[in-house]
């Protein structure tokens, strides 16, 4: 439960995992009353979760109102995920798109998240100005991110492990059917397509049967081969830009947890930033993990792309 933790009011959060129980509300002290628990998932994400707390001759009606997403970071509103961060700053850098805009829908933007599969979650458009609280813009896309973490329910994505390789190659086939020499940007019929990998670089080949299906696979970490997937989209001319968010050790590493994969992924964190380092192409590879970093870095890497992709008379 934490992502739906993550998305409440921190102090409300507290004060009611810390109340009392009591006769119509039990509940385990600290925790939430057991009345909410089975409706969780459905109701916080985003919703209102309701308990009626009755003692005595009083009664008392808790709700958590949940967020839909939390752009701003430090505040008692909710906890801003990194995926948060992310999508903030894609919405940043939508600002800087239409400010940088010559002409007329000179911008495509799609976003495609991944888990075990790739998924068109937005996709590409020219309309990047709408209103991150319209839910039929790519901009409340971009603020909604974080409620496409796996659930082990969203068969779009599927679940379980991290799947870059699938990712990288799912979009080089979404570009003009995976084959063939791409545009350079110099006329509007020759776009110069850009994949712009936003990432923590672990790659984890287990996933997971949805819903709450049995594993499969490897659980220990590993990175992406820069000469398979990598090469295949630059050898065709698509720029990949890479955001590297930097992979948090584990601690406590739990060796007798999943086959000591908290080990397996500890050492597995130096070998990250070279393999992502080659597959991005030649001066397109960034780092980047508070919050204000993720949206600099993200507005230097759209800047980076605009000294190449570009429509002359």
């Amino acid at each position: 439960m934490g992502y739906i933790y993550s998305r409440l009011e921190q102090t409300a959060l507290n004060n009611l995992i810390n109340a009392n129980s009591v006769a119509g509300a039990l509940k385990q002290k600290p925790g939430l009353p057991t009345t909410m628990l089975p409706d969780l998932n459905n109701t916080v994400t985003p919703g209102v979760a309701n308990s009626l707390i009755k003692g005595n001759s009083k009664s008392r009606a808790d709700s958590l109102t949940a967020v839909s997403s939390c752009p701003t970071d430090g505040t008692d509103d909710c906890i801003q995920l990194r995926l948060d961060a992310v999508g903030y700053a894609v919405n940043q850098l939508f600002v800087t798109a239409n400010a940088s805009m010559k002409v007329s829908n000179q911008f495509r933007i799609g976003l495609y998240p991944f888990i075990q599969k790739l998924y068109a979650y937005f996709p590409l458009t020219s309309s990047i100005n709408g209103s991150p609280t319209n839910s039929s813009t790519i901009n409340y896309a971009a603020a909604n991110l974080a409620t496409l973490l796996d659930t082990n329910m969203d068969s779009n994505l599927g679940s379980g492990g991290t799947h870059i390789d699938t990712a990288l190659s799912s979009v080089n086939n979404l570009i003009s059917g995976g084959s063939g020499t791409v545009g350079d940007g110099s006329t509007p019929t020759t776009p110069q397509p850009y994949v712009f990998l936003v990432t923590d670089g672990a790659q984890d080949n287990q996933y997971k049967d949805v819903p709450n299906g049995p594993w499969h696979g490897s659980n220990q970490a590993t990175v992406i081969n820069p000469t398979t997937v990598c090469k295949s989209l630059k050898d065709r001319g698509i720029i990949v830009s890479v955001l590297y968010i930097p992979y948090q050790p584990v601690s406590p590493v739990i060796t007798t947890f999943a086959g000591d994969e908290d080990t397996a992924a500890n050492n597995n964190i130096p070998n990250i930033p070279p393999s992502l380092q080659a597959c991005a192409s030649p001066g397109f590879f960034y780092t980047a993990n508070s919050p204000s970093d993720i949206t600099a870095s993200l507005n230097a890497m759209f800047n980076h792309a605009l000294q190449t992709a570009h429509i002359t008379n």
